[in-house]
C-alpha cells in the first residue's frame, strides 16, 4: 500500500511541473517594444519579407495587409531587428530572408494593440504602404 501513496504524492508535482512547462515555464516573455506614448513614436517600422526590397527598389507600392497575418509594429529600427533576432531564434518566425522596412502614416491610424506573448504591444491596424527598407546600420536603404 506503501507504493500507491507515494505515486500520489508524485502526482501533483509531476503535473505542476507539467503545466508550466507547457506555460514557457512560468517565465512570461516580455515585449521588446516597451509601450509608449503616441507621441514618442515619430515612425513605425515592421518586420516583413526580404524581396520587397525590390519591389520597392523598382518604385512599386508594397502594401502589407493585416488580415493576412499580424504584423507586430515598433518605434525604432534596432528594436525591430532585436525582435527579428529573437523571434527566429525562437522559431516563431521561420527561416529565411527577413528585412525591417519604415512606414508610411502614423501611430493614430495604423497601430492597435497585439495579441499578447509576441515581441511588441502594437500590430498593424489596417492595411499599409511600406516606405522605405531599413539597413542593418539603421539608416533608410529606400527612397
Amino acid at each position: 500500500m506503501a507504493r500507491p501513496l507515494r505515486c500520489a504524492k508524485l502526482a501533483a508535482p509531476l503535473a505542476l511541473a507539467f503545466a508550466l512547462a507547457a506555460c514557457g515555464g512560468g517565465h512570461q516573455v516580455l515585449p521588446l517594444q516597451a509601450p509608449v506614448p503616441p507621441e514618442d513614436c515619430p515612425a513605425l517600422y515592421v518586420v516583413a519579407p526580404g524581396n520587397y526590397i525590390v519591389d520597392l527598389a523598382g518604385g512599386a507600392a508594397v502594401v502589407l495587409d493585416p488580415s493576412v497575418r499580424e504584423f507586430p509594429l515598433f518605434c525604432a529600427p534596432e528594436t525591430a531587428a532585436k525582435a527579428l533576432a529573437a523571434e527566429q531564434d525562437s522559431g516563431r518566425l521561420p527561416a529565411g530572408d527577413w528585412r525591417v522596412y519604415r512606414l508610411e502614416g502614423g501611430f493614430a491610424e495604423l497601430v492597435q494593440p497585439a495579441e499578447a506573448g509576441g515581441p511588441s504591444p502594437y500590430a498593424l491596424a489596417r492595411r499599409a504602404r511600406l516606405a522605405d527598407w531599413v539597413s542593418a546600420d539603421g539608416n533608410g536603404g529606400g527612397k
